[in-house]
């Protein structure tokens, strides 16, 4: 089983942040990859820099523009299932096989 450090960055409340995380891990040990997830919400943290080393991916659930040195990959499919949710599952799993 492949490992994976995910950093999920949106504009979530705490408990929408720890649902999703949770949901998350699930949807990827089903796959394969053990995740473990970092939550951050944007709006109190304006620069990712803090988080890179540590992290392998950045999955962004919002609109927002990200910059960072790590890959950032579309995280709507987990707040909704029906916004590319494979195609968020298949990005993830291609990182995780790095």
């Amino acid at each position: 089983m492949s490992e994976l450090r995910i950093l999920l960055v949106g504009g979530l409340a705490p408990v929408k942040f720890e649902k999703s995380a949770g949901e998350l891990v699930a949807l990827l040990e089903k796959v394969g990859i053990k995740a473990s997830v970092t939550a951050v919400n944007i709006y109190e943290n304006k620069s990712l820099t803090q988080f890179e080393d540590s992290h392998d991916v950045i999955l962004s659930a919002g609109t927002n523009k990200i910059e960072s040195r790590l890959p950032v990959v579309n995280g709507m499919g987990l707040l909704y299932a029906w916004m590319e949710r494979e195609k968020m599952i298949e990005a993830l799993k291609s990182i995780g096989a790095t």
